[in-house]
């Protein structure tokens, strides 16, 4: 069986990890990148795809080269002209989150793409961390008991590592923040209400550099913090409480040298770990690749699919409106109706 050609538009920081991925998963071949800074391409094409052709933008790749997919890393601003430019070509598109940087325009394009034949789908990856699939699989099967408070947090002492987020109006919540809540939706289920206060912290940083958000449910509390802090310690973890049974990690969420996850039933520790961030970060990328590239070849739905993402990107919308207003807004009143 051939090998499904892939491409990838913005060779910044991530696509180190994409490519990683790639190189990793059968069946798939990086054939081509495209970047304006061609050094850039450059630079990736030698770590990883020796054989791929560089292009400076992703409307000159798609008239020269044949591709099965585009994984779309450029800046969230870009993202909804690249996957409509995607969908001419006729190929699957995964697009890296946030989907897009404007609420209206993250609908407009789910609209446009509501029938689009191929995967168009959201590259969200920290749901794909193998210690939170342990949470999430051990929930399914009752290890918690019914979930009542869900705390994630990752604190960083230092700027984004793309440019472009130091630049962007919405900064922390919504570049980096936004991971957390596919997390707390994948356990949790859907909001009822959230409340949050966003902190210019950072210099630096153009939008907020600290979020804190509180999202309610009929039974459970889920609080999420995030910084990009100018000066400080760095922190990072998750606890998740349920009626029977802990889980609580400890570490970044992100990439470092090493983190610890501890299980609890009662008053028994069954299960307490050292793991490595960077190892189950690459990882991430991995399985989220693999599990993209089974369903194409078995024509089901894909990990992740826009129209589904659509609902994170909301929720975590709905935390800048309620910051804006002072008070708690309703998710239900604010959610948009495809």
């Amino acid at each position: 069986m051939s090998k499904l050609r892939g491409a990838i538009i913005g060779c910044g920081m991530i696509s180190e990890f994409h490519l990683r991925g790639w190189a990793r998963t059968p069946g798939v071949e990086i054939v081509a990148l495209a970047d304006p800074e061609r050094s850039r391409a450059e630079q990736r094409r030698l770590q990883f795809a020796a054989k791929a052709r560089l292009h400076e933008g992703l409307e000159a790749l798609l008239e020269k080269e044949t591709v099965d997919f585009v994984d779309i890393l450029s800046p969230p601003w870009l993202h909804r002209e690249h996957c409509l430019l995607a969908a001419q070509a006729g190929v699957h598109i995964i697009c890296q989150k946030p989907l897009c940087d404007r609420r209206e325009e993250a609908v407009a394009l789910v609209r446009a793409l509501r029938d689009y034949p191929k995967l168009f789908i959201v590259h969200e990856n920290h749901r794909y961390r193998p210690w939170f699939r342990e949470i999430a699989r051990l929930s399914q099967e009752g290890f918690f008991g019914r979930l009542h408070f869900l705390h994630l947090v990752q604190h960083d002492p230092a700027e984004p590592p793309e440019k472009n987020n130091l630049e962007a109006e919405r900064g922390v919540l919504l570049q980096y923040g936004v991971h957390l809540v596919d997390m707390m939706r994948l356990l949790l289920g859907e909001p009822k209400r959230v409340q949050a206060r966003l902190h210019h912290l950072n210099p630096r940083v153009r939008g907020e550099s600290l979020a804190h958000v509180v999202f309610d449910y009929p039974q459970a509390t889920a609080t999420l913090d995030v910084s990009w802090k100018a000066v400080g310690v760095q922190q990072g973890g998750a606890l998740l409480v349920g009626e029977s049974g802990e889980a609580f990690y400890e570490g970044r969420m992100t990439r470092s040298e090493s983190a610890r996850f501890r299980l609890s039933q009662g008053s028994s520790i069954v299960r307490d770990e050292q793991r490595s961030p960077y190892a189950d970060y690459v990882e991430s990328f991995c399985s989220f690749e693999r599990e993209f590239v089974e369903s194409v070849l078995s024509n089901r739905p894909g990990p992740q699919p826009a129209i589904e993402n659509l609902k994170t990107l909301e929720a975590t919308f709905a935390a800048y409106e309620a910051a804006r207003r002072g008070e708690p807004v309703v998710l239900a009143e604010f959610a948009t109706k495809l």
